[in-house]
């Protein structure tokens, strides 16, 4: 497979969480056989990543590793920027083979509404997606025009995010499978709560947030449905402190699962 230059490609089958770690040019890896939990073959996921004002470099292995552990789920991990993400999100037949796309990336920049109304397809005719932190402040602040597609896929839209502060977080759901193991309340290591101004109406509130003590709450977790696609969102995650926590890891593993219904 070609990468483009400064992209990066981790292969982690499952159980053994073995690494195979690429720069640039061409990579390849040997894959071992996929291991399986439950009796059921691992997922396959893609976590697309990179942009600035986050450790995208750590996080990934925070994310990866973190979930492996708790779910049988084999990686690939593409990292870029900009116009490196746009360009491999616009080859065609890209998100083939994947069960689910995780986006952890932060792409505010991006004016061409035909790319992002095709990255939106991909979801509308059914691949899954987890959306995490600032994947909900790319692709749709500069994009012309009424229609958004982009926070259509997300369920929710964020113009904006508030002071760096510990965020606590209210379980709005505590009967739903992904917020079951969830805490009534819980506070973030660290954090930066995003503005929610919009829950569109295929989506589904599981937690909200505040850092004022209740002055002031915004939806941070939720599920959404779009097309055939389903959704986990969430917009915790800014540090790696938070992504590291158990708590969290859980939450978004579980969210995972559900999307791609192995969670019901």
């Amino acid at each position: 497979m070609r990468l483009p230059r400064r992209t990066l490609l981790l292969s982690f089958p499952i159980l053994t969480l073995s690494l195979f770690v690429f720069f640039g040019g061409i990579g390849s890896a040997e894959k071992e056989t996929v291991k399986t939990q439950g009796g059921k073959k691992a997922l396959k996921a893609l976590l697309v990543t990179g942009g600035g004002y986050h450790d995208y470099k750590k996080q990934k292995t925070i994310l990866t590793e973190g979930i492996s552990k708790r779910a049988a789920v084999e990686w690939d991990v593409f990292m870029g920027d900009a116009k490196q993400t746009k360009e491999k999100l616009s080859e065609k037949g890209w998100a083939d083979g994947y069960d689910v796309i995780v986006y952890n990336l932060c792409h505010a920049h991006e004016t061409d509404g035909n790319f992002v109304e095709g990255l939106s397809k991909v979801h509308h005719e059914g691949k899954a997606a987890v959306v995490i932190h600032c994947s909900m402040h790319s692709y749709h602040w500069k994009i012309p025009g009424e229609t958004k597609h982009w926070p259509a896929v997300l369920g929710v839209t964020s113009p904006r995010h508030g002071a760096k502060s510990p965020i606590e977080v209210s379980n709005l759901a505590k009967d739903h499978a992904i917020m079951k193991s969830f805490p009534g309340k819980w506070t973030t290591p660290q954090g930066e709560l995003y503005h929610i101004d919009k829950v569109w109406p295929t989506a589904t509130v599981l937690a909200k947030g505040t850092i004022d003590g209740g002055k002031k709450f915004h939806d941070c977790v939720w599920i959404n449905t779009y097309g055939k696609g389903r959704v986990f969102g969430t917009t915790l995650g800014h540090h790696n402190e938070t992504m590291s926590a158990e708590t969290y890891l859980d939450m978004v593993s579980r969210g995972l699962l559900w999307v791609t219904g192995r969670l019901k």
